[in-house]
């Protein structure tokens, strides 16, 4: 088999994990604190009904996180991309 068929599945493969690492870093790189929290608050309202304006951020303590929107009752716990990983109820058990 010749050595260009070879290669050439490899170059193919380093081009689309380039383009993937560089869309993913200018995602994470692009997305403002606003829009997380615009975006979570937005969920906040269609998932309960209440108003938008119920909701605040902090910075997360955790290494793995980046914010942690609190709406009325709910915390919602977002990574640096964006997106929420987990919400919970304090005061309330599962």
């Amino acid at each position: 088999m010749p050595r260009r068929l070879i290669l050439f599945p490899v170059l193919i493969l380093a081009a689309a994990v380039m383009v993937l690492g560089l869309v993913l870093g200018g995602r994470a790189a692009t997305t403002t604190e606003t829009e997380v929290i615009d975006r979570v608050a937005a969920r906040y309202a269609r998932e309960t009904g209440s108003a938008r304006d119920d909701c605040a951020a902090r910075p997360a303590v955790s290494a793995e996180l980046w914010l942690v929107v609190t709406c009325a009752e709910y915390e919602y716990f977002v990574d640096a991309f964006g997106r929420v990983v987990d919400v919970a109820q304090p005061g309330k058990t599962s």
